[in-house]
């Protein structure tokens, strides 16, 4: 109901400048993606100052929108502010590509959950020393898994299923790697299998993410 408070634990996706002083902050919620108003949020005496930012994870209170979905913040607290991606611009690209995939795919209602731990899982790994295109791909995969698009691998025939009954052809080390990519070592079979996931994006989501190309880019440099 219109005026009710709710609370809840979110991750800060994106950022928007509403006026001079006020912000737009969208939400992973557990429940599925929010959107809040936060008055007054650059006023230097705002409460709302540093408590939050892109890759923080907050318990946040909100009240319910009359009309529309953006519903006006009251309270928010940050639990895991994760600065340690500050520090690599590289991460900090990854954490947007998770961020930006979460935003466009995920459903309302319980099947959020699966996202939400699977984004704050993800974020976390970033914390880390960690292989960032093995962990870009273990995102990826396990994000059309829960669109219902599990990539069909098929490593004894060196082949990968696509739409309908089309199919493209990939090395038994390709296939294996796209199964399991946090254990393969080698930069060439993680980037092979990037642009076969790639291209399983464009045959079954119509589009490669935009961060995708500035990720790649980044972790080649």
């Amino acid at each position: 109901m219109a005026g009710e408070t709710t609370k809840t634990k979110g991750v800060c996706l994106n950022i928007y400048p509403w006026s001079k002083t006020s912000h737009i902050v969208s939400w992973l919620t557990p429940k599925g993606k929010i959107t809040t108003s936060v008055k007054g949020a650059a006023r230097p005496k705002s409460a709302f100052l540093g408590q939050y930012d892109l890759n923080y994870e907050c318990e946040i209170v909100y009240y319910l929108g009359a009309k529309g979905d953006v519903h006006a913040l009251r309270e928010c607290a940050p639990t895991v502010l994760r600065e340690e991606l500050r520090l690599d611009y590289k991460k900090l690209l990854l954490a947007e590509h998770f961020r930006a995939v979460a935003e466009s795919l995920v459903p309302s209602g319980p099947d959020a959950k699966n996202w939400f731990d699977l984004l704050t899982d993800s974020l976390d790994r970033l914390r880390v020393d960690c292989n960032l295109i093995a962990e870009m791909l273990s995102f990826e995969i396990k994000a059309l898994e829960l669109t219902g698009l599990s990539p069909k691998i098929e490593a004894y025939s060196g082949s990968f299923a696509l739409r309908g009954e089309r199919r493209l052809p990939v090395s038994r080390e390709v296939a294996q790697c796209i199964s399991d990519p946090r254990s393969e070592k080698k930069f060439e079979i993680l980037l092979d299998a990037s642009r076969v996931i790639g291209v399983f994006y464009i045959f079954h989501l119509d589009e490669v993410p935009r961060t995708r190309r500035f990720v790649l880019q980044a972790i080649q440099q």
